[in-house]
């Protein structure tokens, strides 16, 4: 394993540990949140695809209040593919996007499990986003910029880490976090409810939702077969 990910994931959960002591104390906070929930893949170094959503929803099968930081044996959305998880609703749309760019189920399958990575940019696992500053704020008042903060080093070091040539942001919330907070790029462009930016050697793509729907699949397959695909 990556020894700067090693460290990596220590602090994380150190960190982590330290935080649900104090939310399992708070009666409202602890009725607000469901455990903490990092890896949604494999751990690939320089993967083709980063998949970074906002934060696990309670459809986490692994809600269960604990702590996971440990990467996953396989990419979530294959539970999509194999038949196991009808309603993984993300999933069914990601995998229709990259059908329509002309992907075959097997490319779809060996890009996904051995070529990407998947993680959100909050760990915490709430039934909305809504929750996460509720939960954190019951707390104290500034505690979900303080944890906002922490999330915001954890994904910018794991950029550094990982080195990925494409990132999807899952949400038109977390495209905006890329391009105005982690990258301060100033030539990002939205339109189509989809967006993109480059920074360095990274391509940033996202797309917006209706809860958990893909808005705009048809120009989402677009950016993939211009920015993946065809590259």
């Amino acid at each position: 394993m990556n020894e700067n990910y090693a460290k990596w994931e220590k602090d994380v959960l150190k960190s982590l540990e330290t935080l649900k002591e104090e939310l399992d104390q708070n009666p409202k906070a602890k009725g607000l949140y469901n455990g903490f929930h990092v890896w949604y893949s494999k751990f690939i170094e320089e993967p083709e695809i980063m998949f970074i959503g906002i934060n696990p929803g309670n459809g986490n099968p692994n809600n269960s209040g604990g702590i996971e930081v440990k990467p996953s044996y396989q990419m979530s959305y294959l539970e999509y593919l194999d038949g196991e998880n009808p309603t993984y609703t993300i999933a069914r749309d990601t995998i229709k996007a990259f059908t329509k760019a002309g992907y075959t189920e097997e490319e779809i399958r060996d890009l996904l499990n051995n070529k990407s990575v998947k993680t959100n940019f909050h760990y915490i696992i709430t039934n909305k986003q809504g929750d996460i500053s509720k939960c954190l704020n019951a707390l104290g008042k500034g505690r979900f910029t303080e944890y906002w903060g922490q999330s915001f080093n954890w994904t910018g070091k794991l950029l550094g880490i990982l080195k990925p040539k494409v990132i999807i942001c899952e949400g038109k919330g977390i495209f905006k976090e890329m391009a105005e907070n982690m990258t301060g790029n100033e030539n990002s462009v939205w339109e189509n409810d989809c967006g993109y930016f480059q920074e360095g050697e990274t391509t940033f793509l996202g797309y917006e939702r209706v809860y958990s729907n893909m808005k705009n699949i048809d120009a989402f397959s677009e950016l993939i077969r211009e920015y993946i695909k065809n590259k």
